[in-house]
């Protein structure tokens, strides 16, 4: 049986990357940070997924088992015999991970010949290549060659709702999750034998990480930050707030254009995926909430992240990106007390003003027309909030 060492047992974890792993076969062990998910793993060795729909179904993922990450000697000996590597620990916990991975590879360069792929299952552009750069940093030519000949670091995008969601679990380690599922990979970065249910291989991802970044990602957070404006609780209801709507199908519009013209892509193709992203929001099973989706806004709001990226993209290729302004200006104003980046980025805008503090968070150019015309919504948006 192939075997698969996923980092990471949250819910996307749980719910996504280590469900369609042990739907297609494989031999799951997962590695956590939190004793009480992996004491848990272990002692039911299972648990259920459960699928937000009409009607709901449940599905029971068997036989797994998990690894504190602080068990170094287990978690290497399971890394020597794992034909494949994946995590979804969020990406700020890259380098770490990516450091563990340096150790454990060197240990297996010298005990286990087998090919292996690892995989940064995460919601940012080229994950994967974070992970590998952290590992190959400072190293010589011999491990590098190692790393060429038997180890594959194929970039991915991955695309799951799973919400925080009350649910009645039978178990503790239950997780709910929406219907649908995307994960493309690169295929010409595989080095070993792939075997995964419903996985699409790709020449170039880079269009499909980009589409579900913006696309989905992008408006997401769009109509949580414009729904926390307006005192929606649910992403569902938030969507079907008008003034939202537009604004969120307007900024899909904007990138599909711009999309469209960076990859030569049929932009109907686009639109028809922005519209199933719609849809997937519509859902009211998901009991998203637009807390939840506008966490980390300094993250989000970051360069090269779902917002400014596509922003900076379409005023690269010379599209007018009136709607997606509107989603940077309310996530500007997300000041949920409970998340501290959310505090933190008040505190940016109270001690510099808004142009620099825009300038900080995004990187962009503090006296850049794009910043001037945030600045032009973050007010309008602010002013109807008085």
């Amino acid at each position: 049986m192939l075997k698969a060492l996923h980092f990471g047992a949250g819910n996307i974890g749980r719910g996504f990357i280590g469900y369609l792993l042990n739907k297609s076969g494989y031999e799951v062990t997962f590695v956590d940070i939190s004793k009480e998910i992996v004491d848990n793993i272990n002692k039911y060795k299972k648990y259920n997924v459960i699928i937000l729909k009409e009607p709901v179904e449940k599905e029971e993922v068997k036989e797994v088992k998990a690894l504190h990450l602080e068990e170094e000697d287990k978690v290497l000996d399971a890394f020597l015999e794992a034909d494949m590597v994946t995590t979804s620990v969020g990406v700020s916990n890259l380098s770490s991970i990516g450091g563990r991975l340096k150790k454990y590879l060197k240990a297996r360069k010298e005990k286990n010949e087998k090919p292996l792929d690892i995989m940064a299952c995460e919601n940012a552009l080229f994950a994967t290549d974070v992970l590998r750069e952290r590992v190959v940093k400072e190293e010589d030519d011999d491990f590098i060659t190692y790393l060429n000949l038997k180890v594959g670091f194929p970039n991915t995008a991955v695309d799951r709702i799973v919400p925080a969601v009350k649910i009645d679990k039978e178990l503790p380690v239950d997780v709910a999750v929406e219907e649908f599922f995307e994960w493309d990979i690169e295929k010409n970065k595989i080095k070993g034998n792939l075997q995964i249910e419903g996985v699409e291989l790709v020449d170039d991802l880079k269009p499909y990480i980009e589409r579900k970044l913006f696309l989905l990602n992008g408006a997401h957070a769009t109509t949580a930050y414009l729904g926390y404006l307006k005192s929606y609780k649910y992403i569902h209801e938030a969507i079907k707030d008008e003034s939202i709507r537009a604004i969120v199908k307007g900024m899909q519009e904007e990138i599909s254009t711009a999309l469209s013209k960076k990859y030569d892509v049929d932009k109907e193709s686009l639109m028809a995926y922005a519209e199933k992203v719609i849809k997937r929001f519509e859902n009211p099973y998901l009991q998203d909430e637009v807390t939840r989706v506008g966490r980390e806004p300094l993250r989000k709001l970051s360069s090269e992240d779902r917002l400014i990226a596509p922003l900076k993209l379409c005023s690269e290729v010379g599209i007018t990106p009136n709607f997606i302004l509107y989603g940077i200006a309310a996530g500007l104003l997300f000041d949920y007390k409970e998340d501290a980046q959310a505090v933190k980025m008040r505190e940016y805008v109270e001690q510099f003003g808004i142009k620099k503090a825009v300038n900080v968070i995004t990187g962009l150019e503090e006296e850049s027309d794009l910043v001037e015309e945030i600045e032009k919504r973050y007010f309008e948006l602010k002013g109807k909030l008085i």
